[in-house]
């Protein structure tokens, strides 16, 4: 961090909207498919193809609004945006200017220095996406692909309230886990479904007037904002301490993230550049209020609200509880287990380490990787004590494939552990007998040294002893 200058970073985040068709046609709305397959006259914007708004848009959109605060506005407008660009086949875009749906809100970070804090937002409004550019590498040309041309966005766009790249690494976070957890987007930042262009200036510390802005544009992943930002940070700082703070100009920047520096673009332009009017095909957006409160009561309750619940009534560890709300799935799917009987932290452990795993290798939802009734029976077997926890887990794989119950499974291949006291104090009789050294340093104070008696007692058992149960009966054998 500079002593003698701090950085003040405003975030513009666009995020499309979980929506089958475009925001202001009936063409389909999806990532992958091939080339200007998904597109329309009024995508084209063809003479007499006229522009409907999609009410599913709008209704995701207030969700987005509600879930950080905002005001939504009763009435707002569309605007053509406009600028002369490929990707853009009509030579403008319809966006919201003047009159947004939204005005306010606030997103609350975790500091990385421990607290929280508010960073306020000061709109976000509806717009449809362009299309997309494919420079080709190997000729002087480029191609165009307009299934993004309409999809439906929301651009959230916060206040200049943040202070460093780690402070953008949380807001992006935190913004990402609220749109996913409401449903709101998918916001995959590698499929463009989230993009972020951040604007960073520097002034020194103590100064309230804001330096020159540099935007820098479509960064498509966490890391690649916060090296962004640390870089134009540095950049900026060292043209202010060398008295050369003039040099600093407002314009928009590319990142490359090979050579992990920003690159000119172009001139930032400014509102009148673009030439808004409203759009004559769109009538005024009109949300009445009881429109508001019907999405409002359908909203779920927020994963900051779900992550105390799981601290205060479950008593789970606070990092344990936000790594589980990072999706509502997986928070759901720790509450399903806890109905089921498991322990809260067994069934926080379980799930971290083992149905987020199958998650991720299978690909599936969560319940559907690993499902919950399946689960809770292998924690319930392990926790009485009937399976070891290694076996448990390693046998997880085979025990969900093979489609029997947990006990079955483990019963018929003797992986059930003897709860025989006799049968228990034997097999440890004759480990201490093999291993009486151990049991001397045992006796002597080395507590390390019943690891060898604990094992030599496992291979004895062929894994059929509870090896809490081996160490108690060993410590009595000893005396200790």
């Amino acid at each position: 961090m500079d002593a003698d200058y701090e950085a003040v970073i405003g975030l513009e985040v666009h995020c499309q909207l979980q929506t089958e068709s475009k925001l202001f046609s009936g063409a389909r709305a999806a990532f992958g498919a091939p080339p200007n397959t998904l597109i329309d006259p009024t995508v084209l914007g063809l003479p007499g193809a006229l522009p409907v708004v999609n009410a599913r848009a709008v209704e995701l959109a207030v969700r987005a609004a509600l879930a950080f605060g905002g005001q939504v506005q009763e009435r707002s407008l569309f605007e053509r945006k406009h600028y002369f660009y490929p990707d853009l086949p009509k030579g403008y875009q319809i966006s919201q200017y003047e009159r947004p749906y939204c005005l306010g809100g606030a997103v609350t970070i975790d500091l990385p220095e421990g607290g929280t804090r508010d960073i306020g937002l000061v709109r976000i409004h509806l717009e449809e996406d362009a299309g997309k550019l494919m420079h080709d590498e190997r000729g002087p040309w480029s191609r165009v692909d307009l299934n993004r041309a309409g999809v439906p966005l929301i651009e959230i766009v916060s206040q200049p309230d943040l202070r460093s790249p780690a402070e953008a690494y949380a807001y992006l976070w935190e913004l990402r886990r609220v749109l996913r957890w409401v449903g709101v987007s998918d916001c995959e930042m590698q499929e463009g479904s989230l993009r972020c262009d951040a604007n960073v200036s520097v002034r020194r510390r103590g100064e309230q007037r804001l330096g020159t802005r540099v935007e820098i544009k479509n960064l498509n992943s966490l890391r690649h904002v916060e090296a962004a930002i640390a870089y134009e940070i540095a950049r900026q700082s060292a043209l202010c301490r060398a008295g050369r703070a003039h040099e600093i100009e407002r314009c928009t920047v590319l990142w490359d993230p090979d050579a992990k520096v920003t690159r000119p673009m172009r001139g930032k332009e400014d509102a009148a550049d673009y030439r808004y009017f409203p759009d004559p095909d769109l009538p005024p957006l009109r949300l009445s209020a009881e429109r508001i409160a019907a999405i409002r009561a359908a909203m779920p309750d927020l994963p900051r609200q779900r992550e105390r619940w799981l601290c205060e009534r479950y008593g789970i560890e606070p990092a344990a509880a936000r790594e589980l709300t990072q999706e509502r799935a997986v928070a759901d799917f720790v509450e399903d287990l806890i109905r089921r009987g498991a322990p809260p932290r067994l069934a926080a452990n379980w799930t971290r380490e083992e149905a987020l795993r199958r998650v991720a290798e299978t690909g599936k939802p969560i319940a559907e990787a690993l499902p919950p009734a399946l689960l809770a029976a292998v924690i319930a077997l392990v926790e009485s004590g009937q399976v070891a926890r290694v076996v448990a887990k390693a046998e997880l794989d085979a025990l969900l494939t093979s489609g029997e119950p947990p006990a079955q499974y483990f019963a018929s291949r003797g992986m059930i552990q003897v709860q025989d006291s006799a049968q228990l104090a034997a097999w440890v009789a004759q480990a201490i007998a093999a291993e009486p050294k151990a049991a001397a340093e045992l006796r002597a104070g080395n507590d390390k040294a019943i690891g060898r008696l604990v094992g030599v007692t496992m291979k004895l058992s062929g894994g059929k002893a509870q090896p809490q149960a081996v160490q108690a009966e060993i410590r009595r054998q000893l005396g200790l």
